[in-house]
This record gives structure tokens, C-alpha cells and sequence, in this order.
């Protein structure tokens, strides 16, 4: 009886091509995890990465205000908005007018000595919203909280509280995973992230 040639298998020389696909099928497996792996491992850095970048960018916009705010001298603050605040500060042992405000197009606080010009204070800022707790009754606590404030007023200032929203740049990669951490600004490769402090007057019921 005829035997056909191709019903022998020979092992020896090599793999049959079942085997040989069941490998590439396992090898791809295998690098499947691996690159999953990989991308999980980047997004965990990246995300590392941001929130420390994040955090680094929110203590020195504080630190720059509070520490420029620090000198005040005078008549101490003399006006406020929402998003510009007036007030008198020390600077070379001399009792200056500085006039601060939120610049829109260039994402930074000015800062403006009487009679000079406008020059960048703190970097990255998407806005400003400043608030000033005032006593009105003269009891040495805050009774109102407003948006607007003028020395001439029959009231005290006491605190300022400044919301400020930074802008903070971050990897393009961050985007492709949801998180709650973070709002991405509809426009530009940043976050907006909030920053909120307590600006305290030294005479306070001193």
C-alpha cells in the first residue's frame, strides 16, 4: 500500500506549524503584558510626577505673595477689588504705594511701585478672586467678608483671603486617563488648579 510522504512528521528538524503558532500566539501574550505593564508603570510616574509638580508650584505662588505682602507699612491696605488690591509696603526703608492686579492675557500678577511701570510678580495664574474680612462694629472679629474694600471706610481690615487658580503644565500623555484630581484648561496644555490662603494683617486687635 501506498504510503504518502506527507501523513510522517519529522520532529527533529524543527516544529510543526501548530506549535510554531501556539509560540507566536504565547510570545504575544507575553509582550502584550509586558507593554501594558510599561504604559502602566508611565502613567503611575507621570501622575507622581504632576501631583509633586503641583504641589511645588501652589507653595511658591503662596510663598511669593505673603512674602512680598509681608512689609506693610502706612496706612496698610488702601483699596481692594476682586482682582487688585493697593497697599502701602516698605521698600528700601521707605513707605511705598504698590498697586497689584491679575493680568488675563499674560497668566501673571503684576506688581506696580507709584509711578513706575507694571512688572511680572507671580507666574502661571489663570485668575484671582480676593475677598477682605472687615470689622465693622469694632469688636475685634470679622464680621463680613467682601469683594471690595476702601480705607476710608468706618471699618477694619483684618484678613484677605486670596483664591488664586494656577496654571500648571502637564504631560499631554495624562490626558488619555480620567482623574478627579485635576480640571485641563479647555484651550491650552495646563491644569487649572485651585490655591486658596489666608492673608492675616499684623494689627489685628494687636
Amino acid at each position: 500500500m501506498y504510503a504518502s510522504k506527507y501523513r510522517t512528521v519529522n520532529h527533529d528538524n524543527g516544529f510543526t506549524l501548530l506549535e510554531l503558532l501556539l509560540s507566536m500566539g504565547l510570545a504575544a501574550l507575553m509582550m502584550s503584558a509586558i507593554v501594558a505593564s510599561l504604559m502602566q508603570f508611565n502613567q503611575h510616574k507621570l501622575l507622581a510626577q504632576a501631583l509633586i509638580q503641583t504641589q511645588s508650584q501652589s507653595q511658591l505662588a503662596v510663598a511669593q505673595v505673603l512674602t512680598d505682602w509681608l512689609g506693610v507699612c502706612g496706612a496698610g491696605v488702601i483699596s481692594g477689588t476682586s482682582e487688585t488690591i493697593t497697599l502701602m509696603r516698605n521698600d528700601k526703608e521707605r513707605c511705598i504705594q504698590y498697586d497689584y492686579a491679575h493680568n488675563d492675557q499674560k497668566h501673571n500678577l503684576t506688581r506696580r511701585k507709584l509711578g513706575g511701570r507694571n512688572s511680572g510678580f507671580v507666574a502661571q495664574i489663570e485668575a484671582m478672586d480676593l475677598y477682605f474680612g472687615v470689622d465693622s462694629d469694632s469688636d475685634c472679629r470679622i464680621d463680613q467678608w467682601r469683594q471690595s474694600y476702601q480705607a476710608i471706610e468706618r471699618v477694619y481690615l483684618y484678613q484677605v483671603r486670596v483664591n488664586l487658580q494656577l496654571r500648571v503644565p502637564l504631560s499631554k500623555q495624562l490626558k488619555v486617563g480620567e482623574t478627579s484630581l485635576w480640571v485641563w484648561h479647555p484651550e491650552d496644555d495646563v491644569i487649572i488648579h485651585p490655591v486658596s490662603f489666608i492673608w492675616r494683617l499684623d494689627h489685628v486687635c494687636g
